[in-house]
């Protein structure tokens, strides 16, 4: 049975799954309640919340992998996921006038997310017997790379990965000795292509994972399409999704969505605008230049989270994990994302959209450039208040790790990847551990290996 069939199927299995506890809320609940079963189930209300049920989950990215993942986000976007779908299934109920409906779909929530969470879990537990504990092997060309990676995999959620060895591509020879004990295989995006390509071929030979850091220009072939000329076969590598009909689509959503929560979110801000000053010395509202779509630059618009004139005597930093220059209400503003909340007149102005790459300062830009290939394709979309790198990785995390979580989203960009975007970074701010700031380490700290990890005696 092939890999991706596999998939297919465990998907649809789930989404009959979830069909079916949702099913089952209702009608335990109209059992309960002494419903009549027979006028539910012929309730076209009943038959498009349901449906809204399946389409929620599918938003919040109920249906993607979890192998490998913490159980607490699996859990959090579970309860989200059901936080929505009530609510359009009891606003469907009074839209409809069927009180009864509403009064169903309140209880019968209860039921659901009991079902759904606890077999979700049992999956989660099960995929983590099946999967967990894994001995990893890091092949990298130079060990500080391997030490990178293996620190990942050393603070990755635990019970998955445990590394046993780092093996530089000078000693590719000992490879095969390490494989035998090895479960997993990383490659380094550093490893060369032709290395790459051997171990990979070593790796299905005995039986092994292989996991392969991308490298940007991997990005493009995401998308591709297998296709024939004469008797050859050739990769299409398509222009970027945003054409017109995406981009009218994605300006539309973005002042929709941006008005309405300026509207609901108002009176928040505007004891925000009053309470900042109060509380630190300056205005309520900052702003800083910031380069945006085709490396345009634009005013910035934020809360102010740092005391006034925060770089003027150290010039452009970055925020630190615990930075003195942070103010004790801006720790609140920054840990829950309400700082960004006036990058929405940003949006409206045409400068932002709600899902994009972040924008960063010029200053930044100069460097990174230097430093990481192919950073300035970040430019090709405009930058957003939330993004792929927000919701999967953390302030901490590199800037070419971020680069490529940008990348695959300008190649990869649609409107429904957009919603999941927003709906998963509602779960990210509430669990607040992405929004560390970046932490210094000592250097003698830096330079010990790190607990659980073996380096290799010939690196």
């Amino acid at each position: 049975m092939s890999n991706h069939f596999s998939k297919r199927l465990e998907k649809s299995f789930m989404i009959g799954m979830d069909l079916s506890f949702i099913l089952t809320g209702y009608y335990l609940t109209a059992w309960f309640f002494q419903y009549p079963i027979a006028r539910l189930a012929n309730s076209s209300a009943f038959l498009t919340i349901t449906l809204i049920g399946l389409l929620t989950f599918y938003m919040f990215d109920l249906y993607g992998s979890w192998k490998r993942k913490s159980s607490t986000n699996l859990v959090c976007s579970t309860f989200l996921a059901m936080m929505f779908f009530t609510l359009i299934s009891t606003i469907i109920g009074f839209l409809t006038s069927l009180t009864t409906t509403v009064h169903l779909v309140l209880f019968a929530s209860i039921f659901q997310f009991i079902f759904i969470v606890s077999a979700r879990l049992a999956m989660w537990h099960l995929a983590r017997f099946r999967h967990g504990m894994k001995n990893v092997l890091v092949v990298s060309k130079s060990n500080m790379d391997g030490q990178t990676i293996a620190e990942k995999f050393h603070r990755h959620h635990k019970g998955w990965f445990q590394v046993m060895d780092i093996v530089t591509t000078q000693h590719r020879g000992s490879i095969k000795k390490y494989l035998k004990q090895a479960d997993v295989v990383i490659l380094s995006s550093e490893v060369e292509r032709s290395m790459q390509s051997s171990v990979t071929n070593l790796c299905i030979k005995y039986g092994k994972e292989v996991l392969i850091v991308p490298r940007m220009f991997d990005f493009a072939l995401k998308e591709a399409e297998i296709q024939q000329v004469d008797d050859m076969m050739v990769f299409s590598i398509p222009s970027n999704n945003f054409n017109g009909t995406h981009q009218i689509v994605k300006r539309t959503m973005d002042i929709v969505i941006s008005m309405v929560l300026l509207i609901v979110l108002s009176p928040l801000m505007m004891v925000l605008y009053f309470l900042i000053p109060l509380t630190s010395k300056g205005p309520a509202f900052f702003k800083q230049e910031r380069v945006g779509l085709n490396e345009k630059p634009f005013q910035i618009m934020k809360f102010r989270s740092m005391v006034e004139d925060a770089e003027k005597n150290t010039g452009p930093v970055l925020a630190l994990e615990k930075d003195p220059r942070i103010t004790t209400i801006g720790r609140v503003l920054r840990a829950i994302r309400l700082d960004e909340l006036p990058q929405l007149l940003n949006v409206i102005k045409g400068e932002m959209s709600l899902i994009g790459p972040r924008p960063e300062r010029s200053f930044f830009i100069k460097q990174f450039k230097k430093e990481v290939p192919d950073y300035m394709k970040r430019f090709d979309v405009k930058p957003g208040i939330t993004g792929l790198a927000q919701v999967y990785a953390n302030y901490t995390t590199s800037v070419e790790e971020k680069l490529r979580y940008d990348l695959m989203y300008v190649r990869s960009g649609s409107f429904t990847l957009d919603i999941k975007i927003l709906m998963q970074t509602i779960r990210v701010v509430l669990l607040r551990d992405q929004a560390k700031g970046v932490i210094i380490k000592p250097a003698a700290e830096r330079k010990t290996n790190y607990r659980g990890i073996t380096i290799a005696k010939h690196n």
